[in-house]
Formats: C-alpha cells, structure tokens, sequence
C-alpha cells in the first residue's frame, strides 16, 4: 500500500488515499511534503503502529525539502515509529532547541502521561493566548485526551501532538492540538451501550457522537465531544476534524454558530484521529 503525503498538511484536506494495495508494505511516501500539521503527525505515528502490529513492513520516504525532514525529525516523529521501519532519505544534523512554549513533539498518550501531557500543552496555550484565552482553548481538549486514553485504548496506545502560532502570518493566535489513537473507533464504542446498538455505519457514530450527552460507557458525563467545539466562546474560532472507521467529521464553531459537514472516506482509519483548532483575534 502507498500513501502519499504532498503539499501543506495533506490529511487536513482529506487526502488520505491508500493507493497500490497491491503492494505487501505499506510505503509513506512524504518526499513532497511541504508542511505537516500536528495531525499529519500523530496520524502517521498511529497509522505505522497499526500496520506494523498486523505485520506489515513499513517504509518511509523522507521530505525533499531540507527543513521539512528536519522538522519531522524535530517533532519526534521518527523516534516514534515502530520497530523496523525503514526510512529513507537525507536527515540533516539535529539541532535541537528548546521550544517548549510553542510546541508538543509527537508524545505517546497513557494514563500515566495525561498530567504531563496537559501540564505542557496549558504551557504553550497560555503562553502565546494569555491566560484567559488560554484557559479557554484548553478546555475542549480534555474530551479529546480522554476519549484516546478511555474509550481508544489499546496495546498500541494513541499519540498527541501540539503546536501554537503567534499570528504573524494568519492574523489569529491559534492553538493546533491532534489526538490519534489505534482504538476500536467511535462506533465500536458508542454499540457498546445498547441505546447506540443501532448505529449501522461510522458516519451516523459519528454524527451521534457530536450529539450532546452521548456516550458509550451509559455514564453521564457531560456534554461530551460537543464541549470540545463550544468550550471556547468570546471571539474564538473553533474547527475540529473526527476520522473514524470510514468516516470523517469537520466542524466549526463561532459564536453561537456550529457548522458540520459529514462524508465516507474510501480508505478504514483504525481508531480514531482528532485535529482540533482554537483561533483568538491577533
């Protein structure tokens, strides 16, 4: 199988396309990428560690481009993949300085890593959103953490991945947080409570799971993933993107105002993937 990664974060517009399923491994072909978005590498992370425990050789080919290599290498992303995988290409030296108040490398999620995890990701929000805005963005991401370490628990486990930017060139702060995880997906989960037993496809999960008090546990807790899209108000813009079995969910949210759009996707994500956006006035 092939997957091919080219341009700027190809996989928040949707490009994931296994193609060649004629191939025996699976070929992670980034040699044209431009720029990864923290869900093109959390994404990669779960994805290589979900083929590799059904066996499957994996390669990967290396950005062309000097500094987007270097930046895979930066954000720990090769340091995460499984076991054997091959990569190839040209990494320059690594020069490794602290960026602690601006990103989060590619970190394995447990239970025994959230108060670290969260402790470093309020770090980097409140630093470059303030205090209040900060507070604010961090709020939805508690589900999104909860959901990877509860309901997509695994042997393989889940990887987040975080990263701010001070609005310089987009004219917003903004927060960018991705949650990947190599569970049993969101409609595995939501069947596990019989009120869910009829949901026949990942897409309808998914548009339940964006419903207010669902869960698949039959516990109340709370709003649920609804309180990631709304838990930042004032002037925030929030956009969160849910991919999950063959589906995939991308949401907004201003104001008083929430738009989604929901589609089926060719290719199985196993688990689920969660890109999450926060944007304050610059």
């Amino acid at each position: 199988m092939l997957l091919l990664l080219t341009g700027r974060h190809p996989l928040l517009r949707d490009n994931l396309r296994l193609q060649d399923r004629s191939r025996p491994e699976l070929v992670i072909d980034c040699r044209r990428l431009e720029f990864a978005s923290p869900l093109d590498l959390a994404a990669v992370a779960a994805l290589t560690h979900s083929h590799a425990a059904n066996g499957a050789d994996i390669v990967m080919l290396l950005p062309e481009r000097r500094s987007v290599a270097s930046y895979l290498q930066r954000m720990d992303l090769l340091k995460h993949l499984p076991e054997g995988v091959r990569v190839e290409g040209a990494l320059p030296p690594e020069v490794r300085n602290d960026h602690s108040a601006s990103l989060l490398e590619v970190t394995p999620l447990s239970g025994a890593a959230v108060g670290d995890v969260n402790q470093r990701i309020g770090f980097v929000a409140t630093t470059h959103l303030g205090r209040r805005f900060g507070r604010q963005a961090f709020t939805g991401l508690g589900e999104l953490i909860d959901n990877a370490v509860s309901h997509g628990a695994s042997n393989l486990g889940a990887f987040i991945t975080a990263q701010a930017y001070s609005g310089k060139t987009t004219g917003r702060r903004r927060l960018e947080v991705s949650v990947c995880d190599t569970g049993i997906g969101v409609l595995n989960h939501l069947r596990r409570n019989p009120q869910h037993s009829d949901l026949a496809d990942s897409v309808h999960a998914l548009q339940r799971a964006l419903s207010p008090c669902i869960s698949g546990t039959g516990e109340d807790r709370g709003n649920g993933l609804p309180d990631v899209l709304c838990g930042a108000k004032e002037t925030a813009i929030t956009s969160l993107i849910l991919r999950s079995g063959n589906g995939v969910v991308a949401a907004s949210h201003y104001r008083e105002h929430t738009f989604t759009a929901y589609r089926r996707i060719p290719d199985w994500v196993t688990g689920t993937w969660a890109w999450l956006r926060v944007s304050f006035p610059g």
